[in-house]
């Protein structure tokens, strides 16, 4: 394998996974100072930062973004914007206004760096065919590249040309019995899954494995709730799920303050042991009931609030409550949530804590490292769904409560 080529293949490893062993990267120097991607030289590994997942948002696949990410390198900078000189250089002589502008456009805050660059301005191979070929297919003076070389210029330009980019503090460790610590600002989590077989390698990264306990991880002498509390520690987003009927339950405790509820529409009936959207529903003090959105939303904003960014290309974020489905059966089969279909007092099918988990909760091991610990889940649950709901309520110029389903409304109303 090629330096290239390793080099290329530890960037795509920090795309999917969020983290690498490899040392090819160790010589970029350029992305750990725009805060793309940081080292740590105690565990010789590579973790992404939030700073790369916002630039893949801004180009159209992984490809692009690795090559982006080597757009940042200085001297290859130089000579790829040599390049798209000479190219807007032709578009000027052949009188091509549309290319120009658009070029411009899609360039941004490069652009005044290229028209500096146009005495300079050339279509010779910059001496990197290897590194562009693996990145482009082809090499960077190919008119075949050309759009690719002002997407990946122009998505890097505001870290750039910008001077926006900066480095960022390196995390620690992920600790799992540590959830403080864990839901530190500036983490990553991976998109969940519930066929792991065992816990991925990842030191900085929060894994979105979601599937039992590996032999490996097992702890002797665990008796059965404390085993399933482990684990629920260990897996990241069944521990942010759990917070969220834990907060459910806490908050409805309280009688007067509101309550969160999740509730199943009625297309969501057939299937409620694996739904593929869970409603969010926050009731205020003021007895205001507000469906805010979906479960998959308030991950969302509970992420932001908590400063830990999704590991997801767009396209495959807006899937997350397809996503969560898998997780919901897993919760329900773990005996971590519980589906009720409905009682008195015009409750909504949905889903609340189960019992002995709620139990479990409050014993020695799960108070010190759920409730106690945890609690930084718990305040940004709570925070984040009264926010929404204000947001919400400041939206409306309508009606008390939801606008969405009549069931609700005439609930408010009537």
């Amino acid at each position: 394998m090629t330096v290239a080529s390793a080099a290329i293949g530890t960037v795509r490893d920090l795309l999917t996974s969020g983290e690498s062993s490899s040392g090819a990267l160790f010589a970029l120097t350029e992305p750990v100072q725009l805060g793309l991607w940081n080292h740590d030289t105690s565990t010789g590994r590579v973790m992404a930062h939030a700073g790369l997942v916002q630039l893949a948002a801004k180009l159209p696949n992984t490809e692009e973004t690795i090559a982006a990410a080597f757009a940042c390198q200085a001297g290859l900078r130089s000579a790829w914007i040599q390049i798209i000189a000479a190219r807007l250089r032709e578009a000027g002589k052949r009188r091509d206004a549309a290319e120009l502008c658009q070029a411009i456009d899609t360039l941004g805050e490069a652009s005044r760096r290229i028209r500096d660059e146009l005495p300079h301005s050339s279509l010779q191979a910059t001496g990197h065919a290897t590194l562009e070929t693996g990145l482009f297919g082809a090499s960077a003076e190919q008119a075949v590249v050309w759009p690719k070389l002002l997407r990946v210029i122009g998505a890097t330009a505001e870290l750039i040309e910008g001077q926006r980019g900066q480095a960022v503090t390196a995390l620690p460790t992920v600790e799992p019995l540590d959830p403080k610590r864990t839901w530190c600002s500036g983490r990553l989590l991976q998109m969940p899954g519930v066929d792991g077989t065992g816990p991925q390698e990842l030191t900085f990264v929060l894994m979105g494995n979601c599937g039992p306990f590996s032999e490996a991880e097992q702890v002797g002498g665990d008796i059965e709730s404390q085993a399933v509390m482990r684990w629920v520690l260990c897996r990241p987003w069944i521990m942010l799920l759990a917070q969220v009927v834990f907060v459910q339950e806490a908050w409805e405790a309280e009688q007067i303050s509101g309550r969160l509820t999740l509730e199943l529409a009625e297309d969501q009936l057939a299937n409620p042991y694996e739904p593929s959207r869970v409603d969010v529903v926050v009731t205020t003090p003021e007895g205001d009931e507000i469906l805010c959105g979906t479960l998959a939303d308030l991950v969302r904003r509970v992420l932001a609030r908590l400063g830990v960014t999704l590991l997801a290309r767009p396209e495959d974020a807006a899937q997350l409550d397809q996503r969560l489905a898998s997780v919901v059966r897993l919760l329900l089969e773990k005996k971590i949530w519980r589906f009720e279909p409905g009682a008195g007092g015009g409750r909504r099918p949905g889903f609340v804590v189960d019992d002995e988990f709620s139990t479990s909760c409050y014993r020695a091991f799960g108070s010190k490292y759920f409730y106690r610990l945890g609690s930084v889940l718990t305040a940004a649950i709570r925070s984040t769904c009264e926010q929404w709901a204000r947001d919400k309520l400041s939206e409306s110029s309508t009606t008390r409560g939801r606008e969405l389903p009549d069931y609700v409304a005439e609930r408010v109303t009537g």
